[in-house]
């Protein structure tokens, strides 16, 4: 369809009659490729609100301001396409966390290209099925990851080409591409923004496409919720930056208002040095995952940490047991506690904040205008409040798609809706209570039997520091429940007063027929107890003979 074209009016000499006059259409710039991350610095301008000077992003070893984010990103975006890449071809990562990698995907949302950040806890094999899975035209890392990185290249298909940054620095080829070529002339769309892996239960990582809506919908919708989010706020990403919560949840909510997004080191974390970073930036917003807060209370017992610029910290990602986050709450009544809940797939969807965490104890919230979530039986109808059922949800947030999965697609997704994999219920007020994932459920001689509920009560016993429950095989019963203990190293206790413990607070067919004391678990992603490693570690601790095939 053509312009409607632009009229002029201009009066006769005589000023008895007006003229209309055919006004030619300027040359406008095309139109806007979409939303996506490259609009948080301005397509075709540097947003109004964003000083070329403010700090946009700060790490141990250098900053970028946003005037100097854009000016790389449309650098390196422009240097990605004249080195041949396409619209919608991967670029990968395998970094610790550094500023570098925020710059990686703003180049790649300006060039129409998916960024892929690849977890640098995996091994090579794992990693090699990643780059067969989603084969990148090219791959950064570093030197202290090149090992791995050739060893995974060496079992994959996938031939890409490497950048190697330094280990405190860019180094002299990733400078190059951020500062000696001609800018990015327009930016291009593409859908899917990035590609994250996650990891399943059949140990193939599961590639989860976020479209470019899904993030930045994600990103408003933290805007609303977190409080006192503005220009002046300082987001530290707590969270290694292959995963949602620092690449997404945190760091694109504080880059839209304008924020400074603080990366702290992948390596060597502890309460004193999380606290150290936390007084140096002046953090007023932080990512915490629930395993950290003992350590940290235990830290702040010990000596005081300095954590007085803080005015929101966010958590979710595991269970978050109701006594733990009471004390979170006590101890630092300066800092507003939210609790999130959704996953890699679906966003946030999910959330509870402040005092309401005390009036519903154990649940994880509500669901946020804009989302949908339901609670279905294995007759996929909705079950009645209060009852048992597996968790779906739908929303602009949740992903359509898997990379290269049709299978897992049919499994997980249907008609919008997608199953992320939990059991739960919903009360009469429309607050959600998980109860475990569906697939590590116990059955027990025809009882459903959760561990949520089980870890809840055993983790208010003084003496235990950390706990994990798992079905284990039982000859009469089909399965049983074991506790996997980690106790406090000043107060000892056993088998017995604990068991005593836990069958004063639960019923006696959910109580553990065995108990093992562990000095760590097992964790996968960095973060989550890899509970199907850690019940084949109590069967052979045990001694007891596995079902597996």
């Amino acid at each position: 369809m053509m312009p409607f074209p632009i009229l002029s009016i201009r009066w006769s000499p005589d000023r008895r009659h007006a003229v209309l006059k055919r006004v030619p259409m300027p040359d406008l710039a095309p139109p806007a490729p979409g939303w996506t991350v490259s609009s948080i610095l301005g397509d075709y301008g540097p947003q109004a609100f964003h000083q070329n000077d403010k700090l946009a992003i700060v790490w141990e070893h250098g900053s970028r301001t946003y005037g100097t984010l854009r000016d790389r990103a449309l650098r390196l975006a422009g240097a990605l396409r004249q080195h041949g890449l396409a619209t919608g071809d991967r670029v990968a990562s395998l970094l610790y966390n550094r500023g570098e990698i925020l710059e990686l995907y703003c180049a790649c949302a300006y060039a129409g290209l998916t960024f892929v950040p690849v977890s640098f806890r995996l091994t090579a094999s794992e990693i090699a099925s990643i780059l067969g899975d989603c084969t990148p035209k090219i791959v950064f890392t570093e030197p202290e990851l090149g090992r791995t990185l050739d060893d995974a290249l060496a079992l994959a298909d996938a031939v890409p080409r490497i950048v190697t940054l330094e280990a405190t620095a860019e180094g002299e080829a990733y400078d190059a591409l951020c500062t000696h070529g001609a800018r990015l002339a327009e930016p291009v769309a593409n859908d899917i923004q990035m590609i994250l892996y996650t990891s399943g239960t059949t140990g193939r990582p599961k590639g989860v496409a976020m479209r470019s809506l899904a993030v930045m919908w994600c990103a408003w919708q933290q805007i609303a919720q977190f409080r006192n989010l503005d220009s002046s706020s300082v987001m530290l990403l707590n969270a290694p930056m292959y995963n949602t919560a620092a690449m997404n949840e945190s760091s694109i909510p504080t880059l839209l208002v304008g924020g400074t997004v603080a990366i702290l080191p992948s390596r060597s974390w502890s309460p004193e040095r999380l606290a150290g970073f936390i007084k140096a930036w002046g953090v007023t917003h932080a990512l915490m995952f629930p395993s950290m807060f003992r350590p940290l209370i235990q830290a702040d017992e010990a000596n005081r940490l300095p954590l007085d610029t803080l005015k929101l910290w966010y958590t979710g990602g595991e269970n978050c047991p109701p006594a733990l986050m009471s004390e979170v709450r006590r101890r630092w009544p300066h800092v507003e506690l939210l609790i999130s809940y959704g996953s890699t797939e679906t966003g946030v969807p999910v959330l509870i904040r402040g005092e309401d965490i005390e009036k519903h104890p154990g649940s994880v919230g509500r669901c946020l205008p804009g989302q949908a979530v339901r609670v279905l039986g294995t007759d996929g109808r909705e079950v009645p409040p209060g009852e048992v059922g597996e968790i779906w949800m739908a929303g602009p947030s949740v992903i359509s798609h898997y990379w290269n999965a049709p299978q897992l697609d049919a499994e997980t997704i249907s008609q919008g809706w997608f199953k992320i994999g939990d059991l739960g219920r919903m009360d009469d007020d429309g607050w959600f209570y998980i109860v475990g994932r569906s697939k590590d459920l116990i059955i027990s001689k025809g009882q459903n039997i959760y561990p949520a509920e089980i870890e809840n009560v055993m983790r208010q016993h003084p003496s235990v520091l950390e706990i994990a429950v798992v079905g284990v095989p039982d000859p009469e019963f089909g399965e049983t429940v074991c506790a996997a203990v980690i106790l406090r190293e000043e107060l000892p206790a056993t088998q017995e007063e604990i068991m005593h413990f836990v069958l004063s607070r639960l019923a006696s067919y959910k109580k553990p027929r065995h108990m093992v004391f562990l000095k760590s678990f097992p964790v996968r992603n960095g973060t989550k107890i890899d509970k199907k490693e850690l019940a084949s570690q109590c069967i052979d601790l045990l001694g007891l003979e596995s079902t597996a095939a």
